[in-house]
């Protein structure tokens, strides 16, 4: 996988001989760590719903309600309660 570019070193590249190529080329520059960022939001997301599933099933298990424990483990699993 390639590394971004410097501003500095981005300017030493020539000129691209289509400017159509270079719009779209700087277009993709900006939206990567747009896009990026949404995909690490997202991570963030799934990460704060588990670490609460998670917290309720322990809860759930010291409570011995075995029933609720095991529908939140399928649920932390993907598989249908």
């Amino acid at each position: 996988m390639g590394q971004l570019l410097t501003p500095a070193e981005a300017a030493t590249i020539p000129p691209a001989p289509d400017s159509r190529l270079e719009s779209f080329v700087d277009a993709q520059v900006v939206a990567a760590p747009i896009a990026v960022s949404g995909v690490v939001d997202a991570i963030v997301e799934v990460s704060r719903q588990r670490k609460s599933l998670l917290n309720q099933l322990r809860s759930v298990l010291q409570s011995g309600n075995n029933a609720k424990a095991l529908q939140l483990a399928r649920q932390l699993c993907g598989l249908p309660g």
